[in-house]
């Protein structure tokens, strides 16, 4: 039924994205809409300045857009207050605001909030001006669920270091709003991020532990598993059921109903039925990260581990052979000898390290294309750390439990059992720190490509059943089938590419440009933004894990302006760590130096990165690749930061580029000067095949007679949407178009890659997913 699924998702996707997304084409980014709608959800979020938002998830939602006087129905809303509301579940409120939808990713590697709603059935957000209670009846019993959460989140924040309190918080409730950045990325670096999501791990472990303990409570069998049930399905609803929890709650509520009802419980047909179950609610979960990786794990331990115990301990036959002798050995020893009991707790603790090691291991095969998909990156270590953390697990989730629960009887009884849940997760921080200082504990790949993910599972699955078949004929399997998953692996690792590519990024209103030589290396051009925040961190670094890349080369700086250099600062702070590296940073060398110039450079000093500096007449290159600079004058007194923009003559084989930053004023005049009279000094072509209009076509640059001694063929603006400055300005716009340039806007393509194969260039806009 899976396949089936899938099918239709392949098949279908396009029409029902016209049926959910239904006001595609009415507006054109916003419009001012009122909602009637039912509160289902409400989640407060604190931002880093401490101040509170909050998130109400509303469904049976009515919206009436003013200004097409009509009324569509949505199942769900997304709405975001900028403060705390006194709403309840099950309240209906009528809403005044802007409805939008979710952005989009523009860059290759960029998170795509749109699909991350998409797959949760949410497919437009709406941001509150005012709202007003229509009718206050509430659901006591969501009321109920959401006050033992929000006490719950109080007793950990009260009871512990606010580091420490944040990773629980996101571990027990699912609340990720109060999660330290730095723990979130060095779990997520050590292969233990599933610890901050609630998945089967905690389900399992809080399922199992009441379980038994109302089995040794003397509570009848039927009893103990209609009360874990309740239990499992008010935590469920109580931390929004995500897709995770769902699969995990939907998974032990079949494990109990078999030993309700006394059948056996077959783990890979509870997983299918969850998936199925998950899929009917939310079909476009299908392809989610979230849907993969629950499934995928599962799936490693239901089917990969059984193959693998099988080349460990040989077919079934010899596997109870082996269990008879250990168990007459046990016997033996334990009758015979002083300390034989250590002796027989010594091997069974060897046994399950073996097990504990062999599931890692099944779960990475199976997951390892999604980690990699999704993610760009895996931590070379996982599995060893995992072995540390996972035992460790079941204490810090039922300490933590209990804790929170007995906190909001008692606080100090909280505090008492949280105690020992704050050592073990310092004690998960030590050995992620120590991990981290081994060399190549992070593997940056690079996405794969679906023909290298559909091949890994081909082999996989060969792999497997000659594994399983050899066990059953022959009853042992030779080790030598290990190096088979060891070649599997190797699929995915990063093949040099050919040709050269150069990308134009959405940086919003800013510039970054990554530029791949024919040889290898990469140049980081510029990276920074004034109208995104974060966007080193969340489109910059993104782009060069997913290309695969982890050492820059040289990272060029043509001026020191905020939308040039945030963003290079960011990926500065990376190297060294996270498996990437600066080589080399390059500045123009001006005398008249501001602030943000003398904090890059003291920055790459402290992280061990070269500084260059360069001037006119300066050629950098690489292989084939040559970059000629023509602004600065060495050692120049420049009116301004942008006059004294470093800009660089490129030339690839017949492709050649000129990059300007944001050059105007005198700096255009000196490099119309190098145009008109040292083109043969500095080998400059008499035509650009590109340029890269400076400073993110502005009216005051680039001028008429600067376009006819360039004379591009191909313009590249890189600017942020309907940003303050009107850039691109018209006039520029029309300036290019007379000198029958096309032109290419980040702003409306997204990301521009320029792509030159065997003398054969290409063009692709990343958000119009067209090559040309």
């Amino acid at each position: 039924m899976i396949v089936l699924f899938l099918l239709y998702r392949a098949f279908y996707s396009a029409r029902d994205d016209a049926r959910y997304y239904i006001f595609q084409g009415i507006w054109e980014e916003t419009a001012e809409a009122e909602v009637v709608g039912q509160v289902d959800y409400l989640q407060l979020r604190q931002g880093q300045d401490r101040t509170v938002s909050t998130s109400i998830y509303l469904k049976k939602c009515k919206i009436y857009l003013k200004k097409e006087h009509k009324n569509f129905y949505l199942k769900r809303l997304l709405v975001y207050c900028d403060n705390q509301v006194d709403l309840e579940p099950g309240n209906q409120i009528h809403i005044q605001g802007e409805i939008k939808e979710f952005t989009v990713s523009s860059n290759p590697g960029q998170f795509d909030q749109k699909s991350y709603y998409k797959e949760k059935g949410i497919y437009y957000q709406f941001q509150s001006e005012r709202y007003q209670i229509i009718d206050s009846r509430y659901s006591v019993w969501q009321k109920t669920l959401y006050g033992i959460r929000d006490k719950m989140a109080e007793v950990y924040q009260a009871a512990l270091p606010e580091k420490e309190g944040g990773i629980i918080t996101a571990m027990i409730l699912g609340d990720k709003s109060l999660l330290d950045m730095d723990i979130k990325k060095l779990y997520q670096e050590n292969g233990i991020g599933h610890l901050l999501a609630i998945s089967g791990l905690h389900i399992t472990i809080l399922g199992m532990a009441l379980y038994r303990l109302l089995q040794r409570m003397g509570i009848p069998a039927k009893g103990c598993v209609l009360f874990c049930i309740l239990v499992l399905f008010c935590y469920g609803r109580m931390t929004d059921f995500s897709i995770s929890t769902s699969r995990a709650v939907i998974m032990m509520i079949l494990f109990l109903a078999a030993q309700w009802i006394g059948r056996t419980y077959d783990m890979k047909s509870a997983l299918a039925f969850s998936g199925i179950w998950i899929l009917l609610q939310k079909p476009f979960a299908l392809f989610s990260c979230s849907f993969l990786l629950s499934f995928g794990a599962m799936t490693g331990i239901g089917i990969i581990l059984p193959v693998l115990c099988r080349l460990v301990y040989g077919g079934e036959e010899k596997q109870r052979e082996r269990k008879r002798r250990r168990h007459r050995w046990e016997k033996e020893i334990t009758a015979n000898y002083r300390f034989g009991k250590v002796a027989v707790s010594g091997c069974r603790l060897r046994d399950h390290i073996i097990s504990m090691l062999l599931t890692s291991i099944s779960v990475q095969l199976m997951t390892l294309p999604v980690l990699l998909y999704f993610f760009f990156e895996i931590p070379l270590y996982g599995i060893v750390i995992n072995l540390f953390v996972i035992p460790l697990a079941s204490f810090v989730v039922l300490l933590a439990f209990a804790g929170g629960s007995m906190g909001c009887l008692c606080l100090p009884l909280g505090k008492l059992l949280l105690g020992s849940v704050y050592y073990l997760l310092r004690f998960y921080e030590k050995i992620c720190r120590f991990f981290q200082h081994l060399p190549g504990q992070i593997q940056i790949l690079g996405r794969p490509s679906v023909w290298e993910i559909i091949l890994y599972y081909i082999g996989l699955s060969g792999l497997l059943v000659i594994i399983w078949w050899r066990a059953e004929q022959k009853g042992e399997v030779s080790y030598r089938f290990l190096a088979g998953f060891f070649v599997l692996g190797l699929l995915f690792y990063p093949v040099r590419q050919t040709g050269f590519q150069m990308t134009f990024l959405d940086v919003g209103q800013g510039d970054g440009i990554v530029i791949r030589s024919a040889s290898g290396e990469i140049i980081l051009l510029d990276g920074g933004s004034s109208s995104v925040s974060g966007v080193g961190t969340y489109r910059i670094f993104p782009f060069l894990k997913y290309s695969g890349i982890r050492r820059v080369d040289h990272m060029i700086m043509t001026h020191s302006d905020e939308d040039h250099i945030s963003g290079l600062m960011e990926i500065l702070k990376e190297s060294g760590e996270s498996g990437f590296r600066v080589e080399n940073l390059v500045v123009p060398d001006i005398q008249n130096r501001e602030t943000g110039f003398f904090q890059i450079v003291k920055l790459a000093r402290e992280k061990g990165v070269s500084v260059t500096s360069l001037s006119e007449g300066y050629v950098l290159r690489c292989g084939e690749l040559s970059l000629t600079c023509l602004n600065p004058e060495q050692g120049a007194l420049v009116e301004s930061a942008n006059a004294g923009s470093l800009t660089l003559s490129m030339r690839y084989g017949g492709f050649s580029c000129l990059l300007t930053g944001d050059l105007e004023g005198e700096g255009e005049q000196h490099v119309k000067q190098l145009l008109k009279d040292s083109r043969k000094k500095y080998l400059l072509p008499d035509a650009y095949t590109m340029l890269k209009v400076a400073h993110h076509g502005s009216k005051n640059s680039t001028s008429e007679e600067f376009l006819q001694m360039v004379t591009p063929q191909l313009a590249l603006i890189s600017c942020g949407k309907k940003n303050w400055y009107g850039h691109p300005h018209e006039e520029l716009i029309k300036r290019l178009e007379a000198e029958n340039s096309k032109i290419f806007r980040t702003d409306q393509s997204g990301a521009v890659s320029v792509r030159i194969k065997k003398d054969r260039l290409s063009i692709r806009e990343y958000s119009r997913k067209n090559s040309k």
